[in-house]
């Protein structure tokens, strides 16, 4: 076989420009239509240019409303602003998602050299803490720590964990350190208890979402030194900007689509992106990887989930090996298929729970033994959708189909027995375990 990769060599077609600026990481020198948000931030953050320490900030906004993008902008510009007397420090909260990792982290990039970073079997954290104070103090500079999803940080560890980094802003009084915090979350404040709102004293800036208008000037700016003028079509980046406002005003979306919608139309050797480019990379985009991975599965294996989603649709809740494969036989004798042996139908339970489209937890019954209660993971009537494309399935009527009359399996329920009387118990025990398969 030839290398595929050969006939890709080259092509640039109407490329100028490197297609990565076009990637999420990639900060941009203007950023449109956030010009008073931009002006908002430099407002407050000027203290630093008379000599005081400037308010904390929050900036509230939507995915892709260019929260992120702004702060790094604004910040990189209070430090061309004073010569470098400002250290900026960029925190995840998603991936630094306590107190601790946060300090480490911190420690770690204000150590010189590697033989000062913490090392790996770590330090107690009131150590680290007087250690990061130590190091900011040392500095002598003003420190803007930026923490990205600060919700997250917030919603794991409660509001202490915030009162700890903000302690750490008064007792660093040499750098006079100030913290911007970034969040989808409008109402995440609401979880804050008085004192932690009273160190906080921040400033809030919104960011409203991007309207399809100011998303198609964001593109066409962003278009200007990649392709060459005229190469994507208007239509293109209308249609682009539109997808992108529908949802909630994703920049980023936008943007990325545009991306592989450019890459779509150089592998096709196209002289021009235009709106079938767009249409094309949309559905690439969003591809239902919930709908591929169940259109994809064999056809018994479908069989075997769609009992599970209709015995499930009957009561919404955990259900008995046994309940499943009595109806997974009722559908092979409807359609006229040969219902697989149980150690198979076992097999394939465990199979699916391996690919994420069941979830399974195996209980003891004391005397009874062992049985494995089965919940479908997700939208069980989107699943049933999926699974009835398929020609051998689209005749199915759901005729003769029950749940047995047993114990709840709602495992967080009150009473994980369904409420019943201790009298009931042990007959229902009985009835569970004579039930086919009811044993694992």
């Amino acid at each position: 076989m030839d290398n595929p990769f050969f006939k890709y060599a080259g092509k640039k077609n109407f490329l100028v420009g490197d297609l990565s600026t076009l990637g999420g990481s990639f900060q941009p020198e203007s950023l449109p239509h956030r010009e008073s948000q931009i002006e908002l931030m430099a407002n407050t953050l000027s203290s630093v240019i008379r000599g005081t320490r400037p308010s904390n900030i929050l900036l509230y906004g939507k995915t892709g409303s260019g929260k992120t993008s702004v702060a790094t902008h604004v910040t990189k510009m209070l430090r061309e602003a004073t010569d470098d007397g400002v250290k900026v420090y960029y925190v995840n909260c998603q991936i630094y998602d306590s107190p601790y990792s946060i300090m480490v982290s911190l420690v770690n990039m204000l150590a010189p050299n590697q033989e000062n970073e913490i090392p790996p079997l770590g330090w107690p954290q009131d150590r680290i803490y007087l250690e990061l104070v130590r190091r900011i103090n040392r500095m002598g500079k003003y420190v803007i720590l930026i923490l990205d999803e600060i919700d997250k940080l917030i919603k794991k560890n409660g509001g202490d964990s915030l009162y700890v980094l903000l302690k750490l802003l008064d007792d660093s009084a040499g750098s006079r350190t100030s913290i911007i915090g970034i969040t989808n979350d409008t109402s995440f404040m609401d979880g804050l208890d008085a004192r932690v709102r009273s160190r906080l004293n921040q400033e809030s800036v919104l960011f409203p979402p991007y309207n399809a208008s100011e998303l198609r000037d964001i593109l066409v700016y962003r278009l200007a030194d990649i392709v060459k003028q005229g190469s994507v079509e208007e239509a293109a980046i209308n249609l682009c900007a539109a997808i992108g406002a529908q949802e909630h005003g994703d920049a980023r979306k936008a943007i990325d689509l545009m991306r592989i919608s450019i890459e779509m139309a150089i592998r096709a050797d196209n002289p021009a992106v235009t709106e079938d480019e767009v249409v094309k990379a949309r559905g690439k985009f969003e591809m239902d990887v919930m709908r591929e991975a169940v259109t994809t599965l064999p056809l018994q294996s479908k069989v075997l989930l769609l009992s599970a989603v209709i015995t499930q649709e009957l009561d919404n809740s955990q259900m008995v090996t046994g309940e499943i494969y009595e109806n997974y036989k009722s559908i092979c004798n409807e359609l006229g298929f040969m219902p697989l042996s149980t150690r198979r139908i076992s097999d394939i339970l465990s199979e699916l729970e391996d690919f994420g489209l069941l979830t399974a937890k195996t209980k003891s019954m004391g005397r009874y033994g062992r049985t494995r209660w089965i919940r479908v993971i997700g939208d069980y009537k989107s699943i049933k959708s999926h699974l009835l494309e398929d020609d051998h399935l689209s005749t199915f009527s759901g005729g003769g189909l029950m749940r047995q009359t047993r114990i709840s399996s709602a495992s967080d329920e009150k009473d994980e027995w369904g409420y019943m009387k201790a009298t009931d118990i042990g007959d229902k025990l009985s009835d569970l375990a004579n039930s086919t398969l009811a044993n694992d």
